[in-house]
C-alpha cells in the first residue's frame, strides 16, 4: 500500500474528482465519511468544510488535505471496503490526522484497488492539523501497515507503470533506471563512475568540507539532480558502500600498502646506519594510525585543495564541483573527493617533499626514476598490490 498526499485549496473542486462527478469511468462510492458530513451534493457537502477550515481564524493557505491509497494489483480480492476503512482509519491516527470533518470514496478505473480521501487540514477546535516532516512520516507508516495486515510488498520500482508517469516523476525514474543498470554492470566506484559518464550522468559526492564527511550521494544530467535516496534505497550512499566499498577505508588501506613499500625501497637504497634517523621522519604506518583508526582532521575544503594545484588541473575539476551557499559542503566528483580523502594523510607521515639524490638529514632520498615509479594512485579495487602513477 502507498499513500500520495496534496494539499490544496479548493474543496470543491477536489470533491469533484474523488467523487468523479465529471468522469463516471471511475464508478465512485462513497465508503466512509466522518459524522459532521452529510451526504447531500457536493457544492453544499464543499460549503460544509469550508466552514470548518475558517474555525480559529487561522487563515491557512492549504486547508484541503487529499490522501490517495493505493493497494497493489495482487492483493486482488482481499482488499474489501472494510479493510480499507480499516487501514486508512489507523494511518490517519498515526499521522495524527484527528478530530477533523473528511469523506472518501473508492474507484473501480484501474487494475488496482485505491481511494481517495478529502479532509480538512483544520480540526474541530480551530487547530491547524500539523504536516511537519510528512512524507518522511507516511513513508514509514504507509511500511508498517503494509507489513501489518499482510499486504504485497513491491521490489523496488519494477512494477511501476511508466507510461502513466509525467514531468518530474518521469525523469526520476528514468534516472532510476540508468542508475540501477550502470550498477549492476559496474565492480568498483571508478567503474560506476565510468559507465555513468557513457549514460550522460555524473555521480556527486555530498563532502563536508570541514571535518571531510561523506553526508550522501547525488546523480545529477546538468539539469536535473536526485539524490540516491531520492531515487531508491538501493542507490543511497550507505548500499552503494555496501556493494563498491568505503572509499575512506579504501584510501586508508592505499595509503598503508604505499607507504610501507615506500619506507622499504627508502631502506633498501640506504646503509643501516642511516635507517635510525629515517625511520624517525617517516615512522611505522601504525604507531600513526594504530589499531586501523583513520585521521579525524586535516581534512581540505575543494577550494582550498584546487588553489594549490596548477591552472591545467583546476580546469580539469572547475565543473566537478559546487560548494554550498554557505562553503561548508560540497558536491564533488569522485576523482576530487579521493584528493581531499588523501590529504590528512600528507602531514602526519612526512610525506609530499624530497629532491633527489643526496640530503643533509641523514639518508639518500630516491633518485627521480624511483620518485616517478613511487607515485601515489588512488587503486578503486584495491588489489593486494600498491600501483603507482605520475603526480600532479
Amino acid at each position: 500500500m502507498i499513500c500520495k498526499i496534496k494539499h490544496g485549496q479548493n474543496f470543491q473542486g477536489c470533491l469533484d474528482y474523488i467523487t468523479g462527478r465529471y468522469d463516471k469511468d471511475k464508478q465512485a462510492q462513497v465508503i466512509m465519511h466522518s459524522e459532521g458530513i452529510p451526504l447531500l451534493d457536493n457544492k453544499t457537502v464543499a460549503q460544509i468544510f469550508e466552514a470548518y477550515a475558517t474555525k480559529g481564524n487561522n487563515n491557512i493557505r492549504a486547508p484541503v488535505g487529499h490522501y490517495a491509497y493505493s493497494f497493489h494489483k495482487k492483493d486482488g480480492n482481499r482488499v474489501s471496503n472494510e479493510l480499507i476503512c480499516k487501514i486508512v482509519r489507523e494511518h490517519l491516527e498515526l499521522m495524527g490526522i484527528k478530530n477533523t470533518e473528511f469523506i472518501m470514496t473508492r474507484h473501480y478505473d484501474t487494475d488496482h484497488d485505491h481511494a481517495h480521501l478529502m479532509c480538512s487540514m483544520v480540526d474541530r477546535d480551530g487547530h491547524v492539523i500539523s504536516t511537519a516532516y510528512e512524507k518522511e512520516r507516511n513513508a514509514r507508516i504507509c511500511k508498517y501497515l503494509t507489513k501489518k495486515y499482510g499486504l504485497y510488498i513491491s521490489v523496488g520500482k519494477v512494477n511501476v507503470n511508466r507510461d502513466k508517469l509525467r514531468g518530474k516523476e518521469k525523469v526520476k525514474y528514468q534516472f532510476y533506471a540508468k542508475v540501477m543498470q550502470c550498477k549492476a554492470k559496474s565492480a568498483d566506484w571508478q567503474q560506476f563512475d565510468k559507465v555513468l559518464r557513457a549514460e550522460g550522468l555524473k555521480l556527486r559526492f555530498h563532502y563536508n568540507n570541514v571535518n571531510g564527511k561523506l553526508m550522501g550521494i547525488a546523480f545529477t544530467d546538468g539539469k536535473c539532480t536526485f539524490s540516491g535516496r531520492q531515487l531508491d534505497n538501493e542507490l543511497k550512499l550507505s548500499a552503494l558502500t555496501e556493494k563498491f566499498g568505503d572509499l575512506k577505508q579504501i584510501g586508508h588501506e592505499n595509503m598503508r600498502e604505499w607507504y610501507e613499500d615506500y619506507r622499504q625501497h627508502l631502506h633498501y637504497v640506504n646503509e643501516w646506519k642511516a635507517c635510525k634517523a629515517m625511520d624517525q621522519a617517516y615512522p611505522d604506518f601504525d604507531k600513526v594510525f594504530p589499531n586501523g583508526t583513520l585521521p579525524s582532521r586535516g581534512y581540505s575544503s575543494p577550494d582550498n585543495l584546487l588553489s594549490h594545484l596548477s591552472l591545467e588541473y583546476k580546469s580539469d575539476f572547475q565543473n566537478e564541483y559546487e560548494n554550498s551557499k554557505d562553503g561548508k559542503t560540497s558536491f564533488i566528483g569522485l576523482e576530487l573527493l579521493c584528493d581531499l580523502l588523501l590529504q590528512p594523510y600528507a602531514p602526519q607521515l612526512s610525506i609530499g617533499g624530497g629532491g633527489g639524490g643526496g640530503n643533509n638529514r641523514g639518508w639518500r632520498d630516491l633518485d627521480d626514476e624511483d620518485k616517478e615509479k613511487y607515485r601515489f594512485r588512488f587503486n578503486y579495487s584495491h588489489s593486494n598490490k600498491p600501483q603507482f602513477k605520475r603526480k600532479r
